[in-house]
């Protein structure tokens, strides 16, 4: 089975969110650890965002975390 990059960042992202546990993980982190565009990673979080898989908080210290937990 082949991957796009997407889906690639997707789960790349939402394991780095399962490791961070109740910290807040920010776009700019996660592009700086996985070498990834900041814009591109910006709409695979949205994508997360809306099916609720990760949720976002807004604000200065603002991030995403883990939607819910493993099924």
């Amino acid at each position: 089975m082949r991957l796009t990059n997407f889906w690639d960042y997707a789960l790349r992202m939402l394991m780095y969110a399962a490791c961070a546990g109740d910290r807040l993980i920010t776009i700019e982190e996660t592009a700086r650890i996985f070498k990834v565009s900041k814009t591109h990673l910006n709409k695979v979080a949205n994508t997360l965002t809306r099916g609720g898989y990760l949720k976002a908080v807004r604000g200065r210290s603002g991030g995403l975390v883990l939607g819910s937990g493993p099924r």
